[in-house]
């Protein structure tokens, strides 16, 4: 994957209506290298906690903004360098 996405602001996560906020669009990019479906999805929820997500299946981003702030410019800081599951996998791992 080699497109650059903006860096996640807090207050990304309570916007409604105009441009569509860059951490929407790296939830979309995990899901197509997961492999779309509930495996794209799966696969997006253990990128985000293992990136430092901590919140449940019930906590919105917004609940814990600056949580969810650092756990996605974690990704977008290494989705790029990224073309497989395990190759993201990986740099992830490599940023504890």
């Amino acid at each position: 994957m080699s497109k650059q996405y903006a860096e996640v602001q807090e207050d990304d996560f309570m916007k409604f209506g105009g441009d569509r906020p860059s951490y929407l669009e790296i939830e979309d990019a995990l899901m197509a290298l997961g492999g779309h479906g509930v495996n794209g999805n799966n696969f997006k929820n253990e990128m985000v906690k293992l990136a430092g997500w901590t919140g449940g299946a019930l906590t919105t981003y917004a609940q814990r903004a600056s949580v969810a702030q650092n756990a996605f410019n974690r990704i977008r800081g290494v989705l790029p360098k990224a073309s497989t599951s395990d190759e993201l996998r990986a740099l992830l791992n490599s940023l504890k």
